[in-house]
């Protein structure tokens, strides 16, 4: 009995294989769920109750070029796998996220933005449903947005199928909110990229049942199953998507193919106008027909100027479609692709799929065999490596990146680095500048810095690096990758790189391996790839996981060496929370070099280095390791990890004697060394009519822009080219110098800096130590400060000596604080300050100051206000700090290398008198049409006093500017033309209550037409501003002046 039983259960799965279609994902049928199929969950578990949903769409789409409407039918077969039985289901339908009243456009009016929206777009047409049905039976529906709700006609439980029949259009449109699924003018002819076109049907899987998150313009998440879609394209258009195109033949027949291919055209000049291969004929069509298995996703491109390269690598092709005008440059596209291809299917796991699409869509994004960028080569490399790195991390490893995007974005963005590393060598592939002084300082890149190390380092050494376990929508309601988003790819890409360096490479690159094989066409989460690393390795990881995925916690080791008579002892210190273990290097003085290993727990990494005592400990548990080695020759220097891996936000003390470099100061922009400190040095020139010619030098330096920086100056002053016409000629300076320190307080206080400034230039001593702090988003700032002034010298080298008591002290304690805001169309800053006469000051005297200025549109103008007002009091002013009327004071005039002292502004433009002058430095209350006058108060025809500068005023400043309208291109950079005007008022006594109304000097205003010049040589140099206005009105003019007249002035500054 038990023989014949055995015999006909054998049968009966003899005869079930032979029924079922031999694995074959290229075509139909569907092969998904077959038991041949190794790539399906089901064959593969990654662990013993593992489950996941199947998905079967068969969709039939129009695409209408002259309405950009996509009309299509889809039937979906479900496939519930889950032990739950259901009672509804839940599609995205991402579309609708693109319009009025949606959770983006909340999203971004929460964030001051105000999307203008495409004419589908304000309709509310993103994705609509024509009709819904469950086998032939209409269902009840409920839309919120992007997520429509569909109760079952009958409970769907465990192992059942259901087929939904869906009509439905999806509309493309051009507002201004990023939005992938995009229509665009390619030189006349419609570029379509589709993606997210078609209800999708959210996960259902074990961590949350229904993911149902709402789309916010950032991730996705989707079912792995079959595609098979048709696109019904106008004749004229080339097509590719996800899957294996079932007509190649008939829709790029080989006579077709040939005149598309992308070598025809690797002359053709960028950006000309493209050939026409095949004419559009109205009403004529093609339907491509494409087959997709183990994917979650269907995604295509589209446009008539489509050219194809082609390139393979062993069994798997990359195409390249680009548009005909960029074909020049998209020539490698392909084998670059196909490199791709082949060092991450060796180094992290084959790749399941037969293709991968690079096309040149305007755009950066990823979807199932298909990859939308953008670019030219070199600098579209590390895009297509990111982009192609995506199949891997998101395409076949399909996690829930809405949730938790590291796992895929992390991943990918080192990938990024990988491939690059591996296809290019250790630096980035780039144009070289053209100009010859940019070429001779130009510093090539490491791939592993301009991908991981810079972005994570830069912000890590702030700590405004995130906690990256956090959900994409999340990161403190931020647009775009702001708000610290973009750490979920840089911060994580460090994370693997420190993994390779506590695992060695080999154990790294095989438990990534086999993270991969047992994850690939399924769904993890973060305790996931937590969870195959450790069981593969055997190694308790878990430390290392929770620090760098749910804390903020940093790495920042130092080292130095203290030298004992008979032996040297290096001392290791954990400055910051997070724990490592350490490879070091010990230089000796004979330059042998000799390594060494500290475990951080049981573990013990293949390495050749030789291994001390573990150095347990973290957070405040044995936070300093001591180590005395014996070097023949002695110890010259020890350095922490010098493979740099090491993420260290501090690299200075990385070295016993400081990481540091010394260049030349090129005044060009390049990136921070995030391994070492910089020090940076210049020639500096100078000039005034009193010292003459100013040689001296400038030393500048610091750590990533806010670690310890420096800017020191220091002329000696010959008298060489003074002005003839100066007295005392002898009498200069012999020397002038300016010293900037600033530097962080992040182990007290975040966002807080303490700065140091002094200088003694141009016969002033200058102090000035301030506090100040900012918010996380810098929009508010509050600062203190001590200020001190003292000057010796004013005749010769001033502009204004009269205005400046020589040797008097004008101290003060300044406090002020600032907000920036948007509101709508509104941007602007909101400054309020107080300056009060501090301890041994000559002078007594107080200011409250509230300024307020704006930028908006209006009728496409912009359009910059200001707000001036300030309150003082005191009866012993220091006459540098008064108010003026028309521009700057004098201690304003200090920060002007132009105005600080006397030759660059010529004497007749200067002066205060009876009319105005031609010298004006923005400023004070601003009405520059006054500049000179001494703005005399009458009463009953008598004058009553001179109010070109006091103590308490208020004033309101316009300029709208016309450069839109009016553009003027000079000499590499633009004339801007802006029409001005400005009102106020001024008094030279002290306000109260009973005298406020009548204290104040007549309203004056002044309007009329003006042009800035900023000359800027290089670009790290400060600009020079030049501006000339003409003041054409004036409500109050000098007595033989008209109201309107013909008056200049020009400037060195700029108000906005």
């Amino acid at each position: 009995m038990k023989k014949i039983l055995t015999i006909t259960i054998l049968l009966l799965l003899h005869n079930y294989s032979f029924g079922q279609e031999k694995y074959n994902p290229l075509y139909p049928p569907n092969t998904y769920q077959n038991e041949d199929n190794p790539n399906y969950w089901k064959n593969k578990k990654p662990y013993t109750d593992y489950w996941q949903q199947d998905v079967h769409y068969k969709i039939k789409a129009t695409i209408n070029e002259e309405s950009d409407i996509i009309s299509a039918q889809q039937i979906l077969e479900y496939t519930n796998n889950s032990p739950d039985s259901l009672e509804f289901v839940y599609f995205h339908l991402y579309q609708n996220a693109f319009q009025p009243e949606s959770y983006l456009t909340e999203l971004q009016h929460n964030n001051y933005k105000k999307p203008k929206y495409g004419e589908y777009e304000i309709q509310k047409l993103g994705t609509t449903i024509e009709k819904i049905s469950i086998e032939g039976k209409p269902v009840k529906i409920e839309l919120d947005n992007t997520i429509l709700k569909v109760y079952l006609p009958e409970t769907l439980k465990p192992n059942e199928k259901i087929t939904f029949n869906i009509d439905f259009k999806s509309y493309f449109d051009q507002g201004d909110l990023r939005r992938r699924m995009k229509v665009f003018n390619a030189w006349g002819n419609k570029h379509y990229n589709g993606v997210h076109w078609y209800p999708r049907i959210c996960v259902y899987d074990a961590k949350f049942g229904w993911t149902t998150d709402q789309h916010l313009g950032k991730e996705f998440y989707g079912n792995f199953g079959c595609f098979d879609v048709e696109l019904d394209f106008s004749s004229n258009f080339i097509v590719e998507a996800t899957g294996f195109l079932l007509n190649r033949d008939s829709v790029l027949p080989n006579e077709l193919r040939k005149k598309l291919d992308i070598k025809n055209f690797k002359d053709k000049r960028w950006n000309s106008v493209p050939s026409v291969i095949i004419p559009y004929k109205k009403g004529e069509r093609k339907k491509w027909r494409f087959h997709a298995e183990n994917v979650h996703d269907f995604a295509f491109t589209a446009d008539p100027t489509y050219r194809i390269g082609e390139a393979s690598w062993e069994d798997k092709t990359c195409y390249s479609l680009v548009q005909e005008p960029h074909a020049s440059k998209w020539q490698n596209a392909a084998s670059f692709g196909a490199e791709c291809l082949r060092v991450f299917s060796e180094d992290f796991g084959r790749y399941v799929w037969h293709k991968v699409i690079v096309a040149d869509a305007r755009d950066g994004m990823e979807y199932p065999m298909i990859t939308l960028d953008g670019g030219t080569d070199p600098g579209y490399r590390d895009l297509l490596a990111h982009e192609i790195g995506h199949m891997w991390f998101f395409g076949q490893v399909g996690n829930n990146e809405t949730y938790r995007a590291l796992l895929d974005e992390g991943f990918t963005e080192f990938l990024t680095a990988w491939a690059m590393i591996e296809i290019d060598g250790e630096n980035v592939i780039e144009d070289l500048p053209k100009n010859s002084y940019r070429k001779k300082f130009h510093k090539p890149q490491k791939a592993i810095d301009t991908e991981v190390y810079n972005a994570y380092i830069e912000s890590a050494t702030r700590r405004t690096d995130p906690i990256i376990s956090t959900h994409s929508d999340c990161f403190n309601g931020a647009l775009g990758h702001g708000g610290g988003y973009r750490q979920v790819y840089y911060k994580t890409a460090t994370m693997l790189y420190n993994l390779q360096y506590v695992l060695g490479d080999e154990l790294f690159l095989d438990a990534m391996k086999h993270y991969f094989n047992t994850w690939k066409i399924a769904h993890p989460y973060n305790e996931d790839f937590r969870n195959a690393i450790i069981q593969y390795t055997n190694v308790d990881l878990n430390w290392f996981f929770d620090q760098w995925l749910d804390t903020d916690k940093r790495l920042d080791y130092s080292v130095k060496l203290k030298k004992n008579q008979n032996s040297d002892v290096i001392l290791f210190k954990r400055k910051l929370g997070m724990q490592m273990p350490i490879d070091f290097t010990v230089i000796a003085n004979d330059l042998k070099k000799y390594n060494y290993h500290i475990p951080n727990n049981w573990f013990v990494k293949k390495t050749d280095a030789k291994i001390l005592p573990k150095w347990h400990g973290w957070d405040k548990l044995n936070p300093k390791y001591e180590v005395t080695l014996d070097i023949p020759s002695g110890i010259n220097e020890v350095i922490i990890d010098p493979t740099t891996r090491f993420g260290d936000i501090y690299m200075p003390d990385n070295s016993s004697k400081i990481n540091k470099t010394y260049s030349f100061d090129h005044l060009l922009y390049q990136t921070a060394d995030w391994r070492n400190y910089e020090i940076k040095y210049r020639p500096n020139l100078w000039w005034n009519s009193y010292d003459g010619v100013k040689i001296g030098i400038n030393l500048n330096g610091g750590y990533l822009n806010h670690h310890h920086l420096f800017d020191v100056n220091f002329w000696v002053n010959t008298g060489q080219l003074q002005n003839e016409n100066i007295i005392n000629q002898e009498n200069y300076d012999l020397y002038s110098y300016k010293l900037n320190y600033n530097t962080n307080l992040d182990n007290y206080m975040k966002y807080a800096r303490i700065k140091l400034n002094s200088k003694f230039i141009a016969g002033l001593h200058s102090n000035k130590m301030s506090f100040s702090k900012h918010t996380l988003d810098k929009k508010s700032k509050i600062n203190i400060g001590l200020v001190s002034y003292y000057r010796t010298k004013g005749e010769n080298y001033m502009l204004y000596p009269q205005h400046w008591n020589l040797n008097r002290l004008n101290n003060r304690i300044d406090l002020s604080l600032e907000h920036k805001y948007n509101v709508k169309d509104i941007s602007g800053k909101i400054e309020l300050s107080t300056m009060s006469s501090a301890l041994f000051s000559d002078y007594n005297y107080n200011k409250f100051i509230l300024k307020n200025t704006n930028s908006t549109r209006v009728f496409d103008l912009k359009l910059n206000s200001r707000v001036f007002i300030q309150i003082g009091t005191g009866d012993n002013w220091a006459s540098e700090s008064k108010l003026h009327f028309a521009g700057a004071n004098n201690e304003d005039l200090m920060n002007n290398e132009f105005t600080r002292s006397t030759g660059f502004i010529p004497n007749e433009y200067l002066g205060f008198g009876s009319s105005i002058n031609n010298f004006h430095h923005s400023g004070g209350l601003n009405l520059r049409g006054y500049a000179g006058y001494l703005i005399p108060q009458e009463n009953n025809g008598n004058i009553e006093s001179f109010n070109y500068s006091g103590k308490s005023g208020a004033a309101i400043n316009l300029e709208i500017d016309l450069s839109r309208y009016l553009h003027i291109h000079f000499m590499n950079n633009d004339l801007k033309p802006y029409i001005f005007g400005d009102a106020g008022i001024i008094t030279n006594e002290n306000i109260n209550r009973s005298n406020y109304n009548e204290i104040f000097t007549d309203l004056r205003a002044d309007a009329g037409l003006g042009f800035t010049y900023s000359i800027k040589a290089l670009p790290r140099m400060k600009p020079l501003n030049l501006r000339l206005d003409f003041p054409l009105f004036l409500n109050r003019p000098p007595a033989d002046e008209d109201y309107i007249e013909m008056r200049w002035l020009i400037g060195v500054n700029k108000l906005f």
